[in-house]
C-alpha cells in the first residue's frame, strides 16, 4: 500500500498539474483546441512541460546540491520558499515564450491561473503549512469547473474524475503522513478558490495578450 501511495504522490505531484491540464484541453474535443494544428499543439505542450516540469525539477536538484534545501521533499516552509519563487519566474518565462504564439487565449489563462495558485501558496507558506498536492488538485478542479460552466456543452465526467484525483492525492499524502487532514482540506480550498477567482477576473476583464 505504501508503494501505491508513493506512486500516486509522484504522479499527482503539483509540478505536473499544468502539463496535465494543458494536455487535457489540447487533446480532447473542445472549442479551444479545435482550430490548432498538431504542430502547434506539440510546441505548446513541450513549452509547458519544459518550463513547468523539467526546469523546476532541475532547479530543485540544484538547490539541494548547493545546500539551500535539505531534501527534495521540502518538508519545511523555509525550504519551499525558493522553489516557489523560481517556479513563478519560470511561469513568467513561459508566458513570454508563448506571448506571440497564435493560440486561444484560454491556454494563456491556464498559465496565469497556475501563477495565481503558486503565488497564493507562497504567501500562505509564510504563516502556515498546507498541502501543495491538495492545492494543485484544488486548482485543477477549479479550472475544470470553470470550463464546464462556460462550455456550451458541459459534462459531468471531467468533474467526477477531478474529484477522484483529489481523493487519491489526499489518500496518498495522509497515508505517507506528509500532511494532516486539515492541511489537505485547506490546501484544496486554497487551490480551488484562487483558481476560480483568477479565471473569473480574467473573464470579466476580457484580458487579451
Amino acid at each position: 500500500m505504501r508503494a501505491l501511495a508513493v506512486f500516486l504522490s509522484y504522479l499527482l505531484h503539483p509540478v505536473f498539474m499544468l502539463t496535465w491540464l494543458t494536455s487535457f484541453f489540447l487533446f480532447t474535443q473542445n472549442y479551444f483546441s479545435f482550430f490548432m494544428s498538431p504542430a502547434k499543439k506539440i510546441f505548446l505542450l513541450a513549452a509547458v512541460f519544459i518550463f513547468s516540469v523539467i526546469l523546476p525539477l532541475l532547479n530543485t536538484f540544484l538547490l539541494k546540491k548547493f545546500g539551500y534545501i535539505k531534501s527534495v521533499y521540502m518538508n519545511t516552509s523555509t525550504e519551499r520558499f525558493m522553489p516557489y519563487v523560481s517556479s513563478l519566474v519560470l511561469h513568467a518565462g513561459l508566458l513570454y515564450i508563448i506571448h506571440d504564439l497564435a493560440v486561444p487565449v484560454f491556454f494563456k489563462y491556464l498559465i496565469i491561473t497556475s501563477v495565481s495558485v503558486i503565488l497564493t501558496l507562497l504567501l500562505i507558506n509564510f504563516f502556515t503549512k498546507i498541502s501543495a498536492h491538495a492545492t494543485a488538485v484544488g486548482g485543477l478542479f477549479g479550472v475544470i469547473c470553470f470550463y464546464e460552466f462556460i462550455s456550451y456543452k458541459p459534462l459531468l465526467l471531467p468533474i467526477c474524475i477531478c474529484l477522484v484525483i483529489g481523493g487519491l492525492s489526499g489518500f496518498a499524502r495522509l497515508y505517507l503522513q506528509a500532511h494532516t487532514e486539515k492541511q489537505i482540506y485547506k490546501g484544496f480550498a486554497t487551490g480551488l478558490l484562487s483558481s476560480l477567482l483568477c479565471l473569473v477576473l480574467l473573464l470579466l476583464s476580457n484580458y487579451q495578450f
